[in-house]
């Protein structure tokens, strides 16, 4: 997933950001979960999110949360994301 954070005037500012979310889709969802490019960005984050199940139809549908929970008005906007199972 790619966000955009519009608000952060720094890199504290960033990752206190991500580290809330990060911690919440870890603790909700049960995935793995890491900032993996655009460390030194204040306003851009790249995540990658991997979780295990034996149901495809589950694994979609937490997925599918996860990106629709990086959604977050004031704070981070969601604009790009791929998914693969």
């Amino acid at each position: 997933m790619e966000l955009r954070l519009p608000g952060c005037r720094s890199l504290k500012e960033k990752r206190s950001i991500l580290r809330r979310y990060l911690e919440n889709m870890r603790r909700t969802y049960g995935v793995a979960v890491a900032e993996v490019d655009a460390h030194d960005s204040l306003q851009h984050a790249v995540i990658e999110a991997a979780a295990v199940s034996n149901a495809r139809a589950q694994l979609h549908r937490v997925l599918t949360k996860l990106m629709h929970d990086a959604d977050r008005p004031g704070e981070m906007t969601l604009t790009d994301c791929e998914m693969s199972i």
